[in-house]
């Protein structure tokens, strides 16, 4: 057989014999004798060669009735075994004995006695044989067959053997793939702002709307051999194979844009999310799954797609902005919820993110007066010395109500008990919250956020309101107050806290505002907030506009109106956070990315004026947000390597961007 790498040339090889002989040949038209000489010495060498591989061969046959394996002899059933079965050197995979079974199905080379595993089988490796393990992980692939491959160490004289038996699985492989690609998967199609497309539409519109969705998906899903049925006014179940769900995956689901063509006559478009379950060892499994995928393509904004497996989340789509659509109904049910999970606990603990922002410590400082009111005990968990809310929390500290309400995780820790109510602001990721070992160590747990539901979202809350179409978490925080509390209880103090949370969010009310926020703040004014005092909180040193400046000088363009900033310095969050605003002012900027080191790691910043999703750009980094706000940290990264990064990122955000208007097209 010929060596893969030497291309046959290998001493002993039968082609080197022949070039040899070729050679010999050849002199004859010189000198007869000579040339005679040369064929006759040509097949003497070949003739040595033969007997001393045979004596070698035979040799190894001795050997293999004599070695042990594991301390036991070696029967002959084994050198004479019908499974095909080899030794080879456990250092370098070199074979050293092939019975004729193995010889066989490696190509009925006899040379493959004198070859390396890999070789024949790429993916072959000993790891497992040094763990003590006896079966090789999966399936061994050795050309278009499929082998189990079970093995041990060997004791002997020619140095550190093994010894493996190949059982040939192809049939069953072939069995269990189609039997995965066949598996059904259950998706659940809801139509995300139903309401908003049939507001103040006739009878005749609002049929002729509903027939271009349903036209639509039944193109999309004919060539599936799928079944689709409408179980609600807005909502689908679709049951498809898992072949057929990989296709519609590889076009990342274009009915989701096909389906944006639909508006309504005030020019609504018609948005789709997708919750797919898939990979159950049940059909109740993966109806399971769906519903945990719908719920996460929802809480994200919708227009999207999400896959649901066992083991993570898919996502696709979701480029559009998300449209405000959520109704008072839940924020009543929701404060109904809490205020009754407040009266029966013991405490309250309120926790933001890691390096919390005024959104963050505005929105503790709402459940802070919700619990005063309820007369419970309550703490807001805050690291003061990595904050970006310094001032805020300095104002909020000088109120006689706000006397020790600050406290640090260790503390909390030491003071929680099995009765203690968390109730989580502004985050919904639990490796970002200010203290993951508290989230870990309390059962009763509240969510209230605004980000788009990330992957890793903290599971299990007894109570939940999670809004990707709120301004901020104050936003919502405001919005439950009015169920919870008198508006008398509510301290100035608070409300300018609250306010400051929605003002830094909305950038001064310029982004992502709808008719709610407006109302919130005019909530927050008659419970006493300043709006001067609120603007005052946003003043910067002298130093952080140097800072700024410093980043902004930094900058240069990435592409598509994407402009990136990225400094080796430690530099002030805030100084950061402003930079990444203020590059957003320059013409033609759709996003800015702002990169600065902390320790071994880069913090990135990310801002967005509406027409990039930079969620979606920093998911791509391992971070999250919302449509126009997000952010990542990148763990042991130099700043040169975070300017790759993000530079792939946002090229890679594009393409997908491409990819998709060329799908539609």
């Amino acid at each position: 057989m010929k060596d893969k790498k030497t291309g046959g040339l290998r001493p002993g090889s039968i082609v080197v014999y022949v070039i040899f002989l070729l050679f010999a040949a050849a002199g004859l038209y010189f000198s007869v004798p000579y040339g005679l000489v040369g064929i006759a010495l040509c097949v003497l060498l070949r003739a040595v060669t033969l007997r001393g591989e045979n004596d070698s061969y035979r040799m190894l046959q001795n050997l293999m009735e004599n070695v042990k394996i594991d301390g036991g002899e070696v029967s002959e059933s084994v050198t004479k075994s019908p499974l095909p079965t080899v030794v080879a050197l456990a250092t370098t995979g070199e074979i050293v004995w092939a019975n004729d079974q193995f010889i066989e199905i490696s190509g009925n080379f006899s040379g493959a006695r004198h070859m390396r595993l890999t070789e024949l089988a790429p993916t072959f490796e000993t790891r497992w044989l040094i763990e003590g393990k006896t079966e090789f992980p999966g399936e061994l692939r050795m050309g278009k067959e499929a082998y189990h491959v079970y093995g041990s160490m060997m004791q002997g004289g020619a140095g550190q053997m093994m010894m493996l038996h190949f059982i040939n699985c192809t049939e069953y492989v072939h069995l269990r793939d189609e039997a995965a690609t066949r598996q059904p998967a259950i998706a659940i199609i809801a139509i995300d702002n139903y309401e908003e497309l049939m507001k103040n539409a006739t009878d005749s519109e609002k049929s002729d709307i509903l027939a271009a969705i349903d036209k639509r998906l039944s193109a999309w899903t004919r060539d599936s051999k799928a079944v689709l049925r409408k179980y609600d006014r807005d909502k689908y179940i679709f049951i498809i194979e898992n072949a057929e769900l990989d296709k519609l995956a590889a076009r990342k689901f274009s009915v989701l844009q096909e389906v944006r063509e639909i508006e309504n006559h005030e020019g609504v478009l018609a948005t789709l999310s997708i919750g797919i379950g898939r990979d159950g060892d049940t059909l109740q499994e993966c109806a399971k799954y769906a519903g945990l995928a719908i719920d996460m393509a929802l809480s994200r904004g919708g227009d999207q797609a999400v896959v649901k497996n066992r083991y993570s989340f898919e996502f696709y789509g979701g480029l559009s902005e998300e449209v405000e659509k959520r109704t008072k109904v839940k924020s009543r049910v929701v404060a109904n919820a809490l205020t009754q999970l407040i009266r029966d606990s013991s405490q309250v603990l309120v926790m933001g993110h890691r390096n919390s922002d005024m959104d963050a410590i505005g929105a503790a400082s709402g459940m802070v007066c919700a619990a005063r009111a309820k007369g419970k005990p309550v703490h807001i968990v805050v690291d003061q010395n990595h904050t970006m809310a310094t001032d805020l929390i300095e104002k909020l500290k000088a109120l006689p109500e706000y006397k020790n309400v600050f406290i640090s995780a260790e503390d909390a820790m030491i003071m929680c008990d099995f009765n203690t109510l968390l109730i989580v602001v502004d985050v919904n990721r639990p490796n970002y919250v200010e203290s993951e070992a508290l989230l870990q160590s309390i059962n009763k747990v509240a969510v209230i956020d605004h980000h788009r539901r990330a992957a890793d979202y903290i599971e299990n809350a007894v109570v939940s309101l999670h809004e990707p179409y709120a301004s901020s978490a104050s936003e919502l925080v405001s919005e439950l107050l009015q169920y919870m509390v008198p508006t008398s209880s509510i301290l100035s103090g608070e409300a300018e806290a609250m306010l400051a949370g929605i003002y830094l969010d909305t950038k001064g009310f310029s982004t992502r505002t709808g008719v709610r926020t407006f109302e919130a703040a005019a909530y927050l004014r008659r419970a006493g907030a300043e709006a001067g005092d609120v603007k005052r909180l946003f003043q910067s040193s002298f130093d952080q506009y140097m800072e700024r400046q410093k980043i902004i000088s930094s900058a240069r363009s990435c592409g598509g109106g994407v402009i990136v900033a990225v400094t080796d310095e430690e530099v002030d969050r805030i100084a950061a956070a402003q930079a990444a605003d203020e590059l957003l002012s320059i013409i033609g900027t759709r996003a800015s990315v702002v990169a600065f080191r902390r320790g071994d790691d880069m913090v990135v910043s990310a801002r967005g004026a509406g027409q990039v999703n930079v969620q979606l750009l920093m998911e791509r980094l391992g971070g999250g947000g919302n449509h126009s706000a997000a952010g990542a940290q990148l763990k042991n990264t130099t700043p040169q390597e975070a300017d790759r990064m993000i530079t792939e990122a946002v090229e890679g955000y594009f393409a997908d961007q491409e990819a998709e208007k060329a799908e539609e097209k």
